[in-house]
């Protein structure tokens, strides 16, 4: 990449905790000009209620039109070597043919298990980006066999180093975080399945579960568990770390998904917290922990239980784990940053060795 600064018009979401905020200020950090337009200013999920979705669903064109428009206004004055966009729920594919026309690089960072239940722009936007950086292994194969993607690869997702650190927690932090084992993620029936027989099995520990969705649960073992809300922001390492554990549970397959998860952005956010992580054992996982050393696994519901016992009775063995996963974190370079320098390096091959806008800042 060398000294090489480019203007990067970005979309997505902005909150704080973002993963697309994250990358952008990555960017930032890489010494990039980059300008930002957040989806969900135009597009928004938090209308509650039938009425408020009805709403949404009516207005939902006309807000993706001037999502379009914006877009199309900041290519022409921004005039951005690469548009980056994060998943892009609400990216039209005059976007991207607009982008084509005007010798813009366009760029897809997709994070999710599915690329076909988020609505009805990203599988026909997809195939018109020059590149897809996606998350999941199996993503890359899905997208080339369903949509006839080939400008795809693997880039895995990573944690936010200005967020993603040991915290202290105050008195008062405590009392609102503290826990044996915390799980911060939404709801799905295979989450709820393990969580309940954990309780089950171990009915003695303290459990929290923060999350989208967990109203769907019909585990009443799970009942005094669920806190009933997100966790975002500065909050959410605060969680992490007020557990003595803390749980990765993967995603099940998704509607076109030839896999469920194997990695998400938590696999790599809860070490980089310096919190112990147990996680769902597979093959893909274990590239990056060595097991009962940076961090520990699991197959099922019984080894789950199993190791939570284990480790709650051993804090000494927990405490070590925990930091040699932060440490591996910060070694491997599973930073966010990290993985933007792939996207810029890419990026200036491409630009380097092609026709879009060369020229630098």
């Amino acid at each position: 990449m060398g000294t090489s600064r480019y203007r990067i018009l970005c979309i997505g979401e902005t909150w704080l905790g973002s993963d697309a905020r994250a990358s952008f200020a990555a960017f930032e950090r890489l010494g990039q000009s980059i300008q930002v337009l957040d989806e969900s200013d135009y597009v928004t999920n938090k209308w509650p209620g039938a009425i408020g979705k009805g709403l949404r669903r009516s207005f939902r064109p006309l807000l993706v039109n001037q999502l379009r428009r914006d877009v199309l206004r900041s290519i022409d004055e921004f005039a951005p070597h690469c548009l980056f966009v994060f998943k892009g729920n609400w990216v039209h594919p005059d976007i991207l043919q607009s982008c084509r026309s005007q010798n813009v690089v366009a760029v897809n960072y997709y994070p999710d298990v599915s690329f076909r239940s988020h609505g009805p722009y990203i599988p026909r936007s997809l195939p018109l980006y020059d590149h897809v950086f996606n998350t999941k292994t199996y993503g890359v194969a899905d997208m080339k066999t369903q949509l006839a993607i080939q400008d795809a690869s693997f880039l895995e997702p990573g944690f936010d180093p200005e967020l993603h650190q040991p915290v202290e927690l105050t008195d008062a932090e405590r009392q609102t975080f503290g826990c044996d084992v915390v799980f911060i993620g939404t709801w799905s029936r295979k989450k709820e399945a393990l969580l309940s027989r954990l309780v089950h099995e171990l009915p003695e520990i303290d459990l929290k579960i923060w999350g989208c969705q967990w109203e769907k649960t019909s585990a009443p073992k799970l009942s005094g568990s669920i806190m009933g809300r997100e966790i975002t922001g500065a909050d959410y390492p605060r969680a992490l770390r007020g557990g003595q554990i803390c749980l990765g549970l993967l995603s099940e397959a998704g509607r076109g998904s030839s896999s469920g998860d194997l990695i998400t952005a938590r696999t790599f956010q809860i070490p980089a917290c310096g919190a112990l992580m147990l996680h769902e054992r597979n093959n893909e996982v274990l590239n990056y922990f060595k097991e009962d050393r940076e961090a520990a696994f699991f197959d099922d519901a019984e080894e789950l239980a199993r190791k939570v016992r284990h480790y709650l009775d051993h804090p000494a063995e927990r405490e070590s784990i925990a930091a040699a996963g932060r440490e591996r974190s910060l070694r491997d370079g599973y930073s966010i940053d990290e993985r933007m320098k792939v996207v810029l390096d890419w990026l200036s091959r491409r630009l380097n060795g092609g026709v879009a806008r060369a020229s630098r800042l």
